[in-house]
């Protein structure tokens, strides 16, 4: 699944002054995320992350936000209790790998920037998933192709 770049007004509905992402996007990103999948459990932090409550895994999402005339990776965090990990990401496999994968946020996204600038295609299933233009792949993208992605991509 695709994700949409937002503009700093688009995710505050507002006409902004302030050009800094600090500037109430907690509250944006926690509705922008609800509206993808109910039952959300938890707050969504920027750029860091707290670490996941008892009985939740940490998942990190990837926007891009254009700021100006370029675009900014920001990185926001979802708690998912376990039978909400498996409806977003059903292979088992795939599963195991959040926990590792949300540990390397800087790799991935120099891999999903490369991916968007084009200096790097991945080739089988994951190569394939892009050739029909997505640019800006999600976490689950990386996660479900991780084992092509980690043996291929060389910064």
């Amino acid at each position: 699944m695709a994700e949409r770049i937002f503009t700093l007004d688009d995710l505050t509905g507002t006409r902004s002054v302030c050009g800094c992402l600090a500037c109430n996007l907690s509250a944006v990103f926690a509705d922008h995320l609800t509206a993808l999948r109910t039952n959300y459990p938890g707050t969504v932090t920027t750029l860091g992350h707290r670490g996941a409550s008892p009985g939740t895994t940490a998942v990190p999402h990837f926007l891009a936000v254009r700021l100006g005339d370029g675009l900014v990776d920001v990185v926001v965090w979802e708690e998912m209790r376990p039978h909400q990990l498996t409806a977003w990401l059903p292979d088992t496999e795939a599963r195991a790998r959040v926990p590792q994968l949300a540990a390397r946020i800087p790799r991935l996204v120099r891999i999903r920037q490369a991916l968007r600038a084009g200096t790097f295609t991945p080739s089988g299933a994951a190569g394939e998933a892009l050739s029909t233009g997505d640019r800006y792949p999600s976490f689950r993208f990386l996660v479900e192709h991780w084992p092509t992605l980690k043996k291929e991509f060389t910064p």
